[in-house]
C-alpha cells in the first residue's frame, strides 16, 4: 500500500491506482486506491479528483470527524439514510450488498450532484 504525508487523522494522502472522481467513495485495492462498489466498504472519500495511476490524492478518511461530501447515483431527500452505491457514489436506495453510510444533509435532485452526508461510522453490515 503506497500511504504518505498528509496523516492527521481525517485525511490520508494514497496512491491512485486509476481515474477517481472528487467526492467519489474509494477503496484500498492491490496496494492503491479504487472507486467503491456498491458491495465495497470504502476508506471514505476522494478529496481531489485523481487523472491517472500514479497521481497521489487525499482522501477523507471514514472515521473522520464532521460532514463529508459524497456524488449521489440519484435524485434523494434531505435527510435520507444514504447507502453504498456503484462508481462511488451513494443512493437512498438499499440494494441487498449496500451498507448504510450516512444521512444526506441535503437534497440531491439528479445523478452526479455533489451532497453533503453525516456519515455512520463504521460502516454496517450489508442489507440481507
Amino acid at each position: 500500500m503506497t500511504v504518505s504525508g498528509n496523516n492527521n487523522g481525517n485525511l490520508q494522502t494514497f496512491t491512485a491506482g486509476g481515474a477517481i472522481p472528487k467526492h467519489a467513495r474509494v477503496k484500498l485495492s492491490s496496494g492503491k486506491l479504487a472507486v467503491a462498489g456498491i458491495a465495497d466498504r470504502d476508506i471514505g472519500f476522494a478529496e481531489v479528483e485523481a487523472f491517472a495511476d500514479g497521481d497521489k490524492i487525499a482522501v477523507r478518511l471514514r472515521s473522520a470527524s464532521g460532514i463529508q461530501n459524497a456524488i449521489a447515483a440519484e435524485a434523494l431527500a434531505e435527510g435520507a439514510d444514504v447507502y453504498t452505491a456503484a462508481s462511488g457514489k451513494v443512493a437512498d436506495t438499499a440494494a441487498s450488498t449496500a451498507f448504510l453510510r450516512g444521512t444526506a444533509l441535503a437534497p440531491a435532485t439528479a445523478d452526479g450532484d455533489i451532497i453533503p452526508i453525516l456519515p455512520y461510522s463504521p460502516v454496517g453490515e450489508a442489507n440481507s
